[in-house]
């Protein structure tokens, strides 16, 4: 055997053993979740159930609010998504079609704002949010992941912009469409990719966060799947069968999400971080 085919074996070896360290935590997740109760704290502990049960699944839905979980989740992650897109297209179109004196610094400072932790902004967001009385709402939230996520998704929107030829801009106004017309008839077209890589983005930090749901929002009808799977940990008695198919549960969309629009978004993150 040759030492390329070695050198090939062995690295399809390693990627089979990091695929397997990756899945494993998710099939053990719905192997608890299809467990019943008395298998579920058995020793040594059973790789797949004797007998599947579905009691976890019925229980979540007859004893806890996952309905109104999934609901508040859908709306803070979708009005996220969409006010991220609106706000960072606007912004990213401004810089890739207008010369700024500051452009570079602005941009710099954009991606700075990355490094800052999110739990250093927790108390003064919560301040601001309980002096404007909007606790409990779902525009707390979506406001407090809009700004996390604007100046990643402005950052790479700005790279795919200046991949599209300004000519583009030009000869939309030579036939009569204004400034905001082209944006909106030529480059938001053209600029699908990116976009639903910003929507991704901004989907899946809206939907897997915990910190700021948990601080901003009292009231158990207005918590999200984050929030209510974290409160089913009892004082005395954990039904991890019933956590785990929450927990099975709130990753379908973004599996189904992710299917979907895959090959978008790694156009659109190819896209931005390479022709910026």
């Amino acid at each position: 055997m040759t030492p390329n085919r070695l050198a090939t074996i062995a690295v399809w070896m390693a990627m089979l053993l990091l695929l397997l360290v990756v899945i494993f935590p998710f099939y053990w997740m719905v192997n608890t979740s299809l467990k019943p109760m008395s298998e579920v704290f058995k020793s040594p502990p059973a790789f797949y159930p004797s007998q599947l049960s579905w009691a976890g699944y019925v229980n979540i839905w007859a004893t806890r609010l996952m309905g109104r979980f999934f609901l508040n989740s859908t709306i803070i992650s979708v009005g996220s998504t969409l006010l991220a897109m609106a706000l960072s297209a606007l912004a990213a179109y401004g810089f890739s079609r207008f010369r700024l004196r500051w452009e570079q610094p602005l941009i710099l400072i954009l991606l700075l704002t990355q490094m800052l932790p999110g739990t250093l902004l927790i108390i003064p967001y919560f301040q601001l949010m309980a002096k404007l009385r909007l606790i409990n709402s779902y525009l707390s939230l979506i406001l407090a992941y809009v700004s996390f996520a604007l100046p990643f998704s402005t950052w790479m929107l700005v790279g795919f912009f200046r991949s599209i030829p300004l000519e583009l801009d030009e000869a939309a106004m030579v036939d009569g469409c204004t400034r905001v017309g082209a944006f909106w008839r030529v480059i938001l077209p053209l600029s699908v990719p990116g976009l639903v890589a910003v929507a991704i983005f901004t989907f899946l930090l809206a939907w897997n966060a915990y910190v700021f749901a948990l601080v901003l929002t009292t009231d158990p009808k207005m918590f999200p799947l984050s929030v209510g799977i974290a409160n089913m940990l009892g004082e005395y008695q954990v039904a991890w069968n019933e956590m785990m198919a929450a927990a099975v549960l709130a990753t379908l969309p973004v599996f189904i999400l992710y299917g979907f629009l895959e090959r978008y978004l790694v156009q659109g993150i190819t896209a931005g971080a390479i022709k910026g």
